[in-house]
């Protein structure tokens, strides 16, 4: 599924459309340079009400190295004329953006999905939802190995951790509603559509799942034989060199797993690769 486009030079931008408040910034500013070619990052400044000593806030809020503040929240959605409801729009936006734990995002995002035809709304009915739970994807990739079964308590007992039969129907009706699955005679089977979701948002959803797996790969380390799992964990010292040589390996060794699992066949089993590369120390001085 493509995303539609925002907006063009030529067209008001419409902030309800919008999961980026940068991007809503950046689009705003060439419709009023697209109407006006006299238009510029200072004059639109001016209008915010920033002084000139401070013209740069503006190229810096758009780069993503500074963020807004809520009193100049109120400015610029005075400057850019948004009315009532645009502009509380405007105002979750900017902190759902600016959010930096997972608790707050889902909070501001929430609050984003309740403007009717807005994109968070349009998301959070549908794709969004496909990464906020592990096991909607592990019974997205069961039907992939076994089209046969369609009992919720033999699917659900089948995984590891077990499911419940609530879980594996609550995940069936998101997989057909999403056009992920579809029904045959004696079961379900995978379609070849892909799951897209906004990059913002994604990456949301995609954190609230890892953390989910991350618990999931410590109940498997005492209930699973070590002979049907792989664990290790390496400690070491890096240059800022090897530490990006390390990483583009990783990426690397994931497009190879990719291949194996794109030319593999007579599938049976579902399983989860978490690669992790964090540091145990601050960058000396």
């Amino acid at each position: 599924m493509v995303p539609e486009s925002k907006s063009t030079a030529s067209m008001r931008p419409q902030i309800l459309r919008y999961l980026d408040y940068r991007d809503f910034l950046k689009d705003y500013y060439a419709y009023r340079h697209a109407q006006d070619a006299d238009f510029s990052q200072r004059i639109f400044a001016r209008e915010v009400g920033i002084a000139a000593s401070s013209s740069s806030l503006i190229p810096a809020i758009l780069k993503g190295q500074r963020n807004i503040s809520p009193n100049l929240r109120i400015k610029f959605g005075k400057a850019m004329g948004l009315n009532e409801r645009d502009y509380r729009y405007f105002d979750l936006l900017v902190q759902f953006n600016q959010s930096k734990g997972m608790t707050e995002k889902n909070f501001f995002f929430a609050q984003l999905a309740k403007f009717r035809t807005s994109r968070a709304q349009i998301l959070d009915g549908t794709q969004y939802r496909f990464f906020s739970r592990w096991y909607y994807s592990a019974v997205w990739n069961y039907f992939g190995i076994n089209q046969k079964q369609k009992h919720p308590g033999v699917i659900g007992a089948s995984m590891v951790p077990p499911l419940t039969s609530a879980q594996v129907e609550e995940s069936v009706r998101l997989l057909l509603e999403l056009g992920l699955i579809k029904k045959t005679a004696s079961g379900y089977t995978v379609t070849d559509k892909h799951i897209y979701t906004e990059k913002d948002v994604q990456a949301m959803a995609v954190r609230q799942q890892f953390m989910e797996l991350m618990s999931i790969a410590v109940q498997v380390l005492d209930t699973v034989p070590p002979d049907e799992r792989q664990y290790n964990s390496l400690m070491f010292s890096i240059s800022p060199a090897g530490f990006g040589a390390i990483k583009d390996r990783m990426r690397s060794f994931q497009e190879e797993v990719r291949e194996i699992i794109d030319h593999d066949a007579k599938e049976d089993r579902i399983y989860t690769l978490n690669m992790q590369l964090f540091p145990n120390s601050k960058a000396a001085p």
